[in-house]
């Protein structure tokens, strides 16, 4: 956690299920705190480093993805925390946890609400106080560790992932009766041309026209614009960043002039974050693929500088005729 996360929690800040009938405390800016005791006995000083992990909600709903409630390593430092948090947080022990609240229409003289939200409610945070740690070099250590619990856990969670996403493929096209290769990797491919010219492969430059879809059909991203008329297809070399690995997995399948589709498991696409509106987090998507042209990585590097050229010349040109233009304006 950092001093840009922090200050969110003053804005997003509910009494979640489960909490005793403690009073909230109100602080000068209308946050709102109560501290729920635990069994530990270490106190908070500052300098010190909390173990805390955070859940945010509104009203009963949780705004808080799972991911983010994994325990952080929090600096007692008015630096990297609000002054009224720091001073609610050194009347807490290690085992305790602390509801904060702000009421909405305390935040709506501030800030613009979400569109969700409505008057006289309530955003609120709770922290449960994992832990304390009295040197850096302690909080160091227990920092290590987590990130090596929370890599093992999402670990866990992408293996069960895979299985879910083949599951829903193999339906997919058992369902439409689509006859396809899987890889190594998990994308399928169906081949509907092969392809007469060079052979896609790692470390080759593809251009390729494409429409992107979710398994409903929904059209998401496309290289045609509103009349069906490819634009210009997109680039990247396979097996390098510039698109997503299911591209890679799948394109040396095909030839130059080959067509296809891929179907693309979560983890081979957008994973467990999603892609804008349409792509939710852990969604299988498809591509309508045509490849226009091979080229090998060299072969790409010169065309890009050619362009580059290109573009430079062309910047040239403009700003020497702003210039003439410039010259022959009537002086004052």
């Amino acid at each position: 956690m950092n001093k840009a996360i922090f200050p969110a929690f003053i804005l997003f800040a509910m009494i979640g299920a489960g909490c005793n009938f403690a009073r909230f405390e109100k602080m000068p800016s209308g946050l709102e705190y109560k501290i729920i005791k635990g069994n530990g006995d270490k106190e908070i000083k500052p300098g010190n480093f909390m173990e805390v992990s955070i859940t945010q909600y509104y009203k009963d709903s949780l705004l808080t993805p799972a991911s983010d409630s994994i325990p952080q390593i929090v600096p007692v430092d008015s630096t990297q925390i609000p002054g009224e948090y720091i001073r609610i947080f050194l009347k807490a022990k290690s085992g305790d946890s602390i509801i904060t609240r702000i009421s909405t229409d305390t935040v709506a003289k501030h800030n613009p609400l979400p569109p969700f939200a409505k008057p006289h409610e309530f955003f609120s945070t709770r922290f449960k106080i994992q832990n304390i740690y009295a040197t850096q070099e302690e909080a160091m250590k227990a920092s290590v560790e987590l990130r090596q619990r929370a890599m093992r856990s999402d670990s866990i969670a992408m293996e069960k992932q895979k299985g879910i996403d083949d599951a829903t493929l193999k339906d997919y096209l058992t369902k439409n009766k689509i006859n396809a290769v899987r890889t190594p990797e998990g994308t399928y491919v169906e081949v509907t041309r092969q392809g007469t010219g060079a052979q896609v492969d790692t470390g080759k430059a593809v251009s390729v026209l494409y429409k992107g879809k979710l398994l409903n059909g929904k059209i998401f991203d496309e290289s045609y614009d509103s009349t069906g008329k490819p634009t210009k297809p997109y680039t990247f070399v396979v097996g390098k960043m510039g698109a997503i690995p299911g591209w890679s997995d799948g394109m040396v399948y095909f030839k130059e002039g080959g067509e296809g589709k891929l179907f693309i498991p979560s983890g081979r696409a957008y994973g467990s974050r999603g892609a804008g509106a349409d792509i939710k987090p852990n969604t299988p998507i498809m591509f309508e693929v045509q490849i226009t042209k091979v080229m090998s990585d060299a072969e790409y590097q010169k065309e890009l500088d050619q362009q580059r050229k290109q573009f430079e010349a062309l910047q040239k040109e403009q700003q020497e005729k702003m210039k003439q233009q410039q010259n022959n304006q009537p002086k004052k």
